[in-house]
């Protein structure tokens, strides 16, 4: 299925997109539904929204900090048009560490809802590539985009009381790592942020990209 968008027949064209198999991989691996409520918090160009699309009938929202200029929403939505596909129920432009952006994500969602239940504004599913590479060199933190998703999520249920990610929900990403760096010290979130944000490691699986990096597909289960 993942055939019918490589990136050069996209409309929506930008520097650094997720290779439509790897977005398909992901959605599989997290084994979505029709009717659950997926977020991308680094959506770029909805290269996972599209995968999730062609899988089922979700509901998504994307988070993404690029301009218009960068990333062009109209675009995004044409590419969904012309595949037939039923796109995001929003496209943000905003910064996902922001409390105020993921707000908004929940009110998309909420807002979804045919049922008019007040308490759906978590997600069942959180799928993202988080920005590494040259997509990363403008990250004015010292912490990487998964240990930043972690204290947004421990911080939107402790602080806000507005769950982000739903218990029983799942986390599925991508993470690079290279030779010198080690999976569990480097990469993935510290056993303390994740036992905050109520993540449980379920799932590693490895994709060599070359002879000196790998990628891994890492689910976390939420049970808090």
């Amino acid at each position: 299925p993942s055939s019918s968008f490589p990136p050069a027949t996209r409309l929506c064209i930008t520097n650094t997109p997720l290779c439509p198999i790897a977005a398909y991989l992901l959605c599989n691996a997290a084994g979505i539904q029709s009717g659950d409520a997926l977020l991308d918090p680094y959506g770029g160009s909805c290269t996972v929204h599209l995968a999730a699309a062609m899988i089922a009938d979700v509901r998504s929202v994307s988070i993404e900090i690029a301009h218009n200029g960068l990333v062009n929403r109209d675009d995004i939505l044409r590419d969904f048009e012309t595949r037939q596909l039923t796109p995001p129920l929003a496209m943000l432009q905003g910064d996902c560490t922001d409390p105020s952006v993921r707000e908004e994500a929940r009110q998309a969602l909420l807002r979804s809802n045919e049922n008019g239940n007040e308490e759906d504004t978590t997600f069942d599913f959180i799928i993202t590539d988080p920005p590494y590479g040259i997509r990363e060199s403008t990250n004015y933190n010292e912490k990487s985009p998964i240990q930043e998703l972690a204290d947004a999520i421990t911080y939107d249920r402790d602080v806000l009381g507005q769950p982000l990610l739903k218990k029983g929900g799942k986390l599925v990403c991508f993470l690079p790592c290279s030779e010198e760096e080690s999976l569990h010290q480097d990469v993935l979130p510290s056993s303390t942020e994740l036992n905050k944000a109520g993540l449980k490691l379920a799932t590693m699986r490895e994709q060599p990209l070359n002879d000196s990096l790998s990628r891994w597909l890492v689910m976390f289960d939420c049970v808090r």
